[in-house]
């Protein structure tokens, strides 16, 4: 049997023979795709329930009250609560935030003493914390602006823009790039459908790995170049097909952004689905079964996504998980996948690429001293028998 006779083999194999494998390869990606954007469809979080309790009762303070309530980052629960009902309010989850305006808060400001207000948040979803915190201090910045503005130019006698910049001597712009609005769909969900690619090659490589192993006859041996390239092209082939596709309905279906050149994503998805081919292929070698191998690749899924950057830069991280995180193929294709779409460029493509090839050909030179040597404990097993 030639090569490309075993190549068609294999095919027939992944989509006809055993069809989880082709559903590994093309619907894990897809299936993840399709449900956290849906998840994140709203892009950034709102209407975060608010319970405020206005013990100043005065015009400063309704002025502040209702700009939480005109923002919608929040939901006002309750406008009238005592500081018992906010600790029981956050106790039960019934709100998220609590803010707590003090008896002689306008007074305070008056005077032109700081005027204290506190926010209380359940830190429990850091996601929820930061965009309370976040819009908080927007609002009470803003409103504390204002104030500090009128009050300048009432006692000074300065024009508004005079009394503005005599408040506030010193202006913050902020230019966000690449995610202005910080979307999580933008930020999440894509690292997530990279990580449940790499898991359905790895179920799929596994499965046809193990396959050969378990054969009573006919076994193919991957020994050489040729054995490699007919028994996995066809894996590496039907990922970059699941890549391909999984960015198309990212950005024709749910609006992802598409700046990079698609040149540029096919050579780092086709080099990372080298790496992580040939490095399954040698973890399913290694396994004495497929269950074992199943195993091993479900437990290293989420250590993989982790460590890879995506979410936590590995510039933050210990010496240790840093190099952990360089010896695992995810760490080089999700954060300059995300980088590519959306901000369309990738300072690390190029070395990340070739890191990718030479982990594949470390994994395919193992992968090969493995098979000589179960190849060679086949033949002697025969000759005994």
């Amino acid at each position: 049997m030639n090569i490309w006779q075993r190549m068609r083999q294999e095919f027939f194999r992944i989509f006809i023979a055993d069809r989880r494998r082709g559903i590994f390869i093309i619907g894990a990606s897809l299936a993840y795709l399709i449900l956290f954007s849906l998840l994140y469809a709203n892009h950034v979080i709102n209407r975060v329930p608010l319970l405020i309790c206005d013990e100043d009762q005065s015009a400063l303070s309704h002025k502040l009250v209702q700009a939480f309530y005109d923002s919608e980052k929040f939901q006002i629960r309750h406008w009238e609560a005592s500081p018992e009902d906010m600790e029981a309010a956050l106790r039960d989850r019934q709100v998220y935030a609590a803010l707590y305006l003090p008896q002689g808060f306008s007074r305070e400001v008056k005077t032109g003493r700081s005027a204290s207000a506190a926010l209380l948040i359940d830190g429990a979803n850091i996601l929820v914390a930061n965009t309370v915190t976040t819009a908080a201090q927007e609002i009470v910045g803003g409103g504390s602006l204002q104030t500090a503005a009128a009050a300048a130019e009432g006692r000074l006698g300065l024009l508004p823009s005079q009394a503005r910049h005599t408040a506030v001597p010193v202006e913050l712009s902020v230019r966000v790039l690449n995610n202005p609005t910080q979307s999580y769909l933008y930020f999440f969900v894509l690292g997530l459908s990279l990580a449940a690619m790499q898991q359905g090659v790895f179920l799929a490589v596994g499965a046809g790995i193990q396959e050969e192993r378990s054969a009573k006859a006919d076994r193919l041996y991957l020994r050489s170049p040729g054995d490699l390239f007919a028994k996995l092209f066809p894996y590496w082939l039907s990922g970059l097909a699941a890549f391909t596709l999984t960015i198309f309905v990212a950005v024709e279906i749910f609006s992802l952004p598409a700046k990079g050149e698609l040149m540029s994503l096919l050579l780092l998805a086709g080099s990372f689905l080298l790496a992580a081919v040939a490095f399954s292929a040698l973890l399913a070698a290694l396994c004495p079964d497929e269950l074992t191998f199943v195993r091993l690749s479900i437990a290293y899924t989420v250590p993989a996504f982790v460590l890879s950057g995506y979410t936590w830069p590995q510039a933050s991280m210990g010496f240790g998980n840093q190099l952990l995180s360089a010896l695992l193929p995810l760490s080089y294709l999700s954060d300059d996948v995300r980088q590519l779409l959306i901000g369309g460029y990738a300072p690390g493509l190029y070395r990340d690429s070739l890191i990718l090839a030479v982990i594949a050909a470390l994994c395919c030179l193992g992968l090969c001293l493995v098979e000589k040597r179960r190849a060679a404990s086949d033949s002697s097993k025969q000759s005994l028998a």
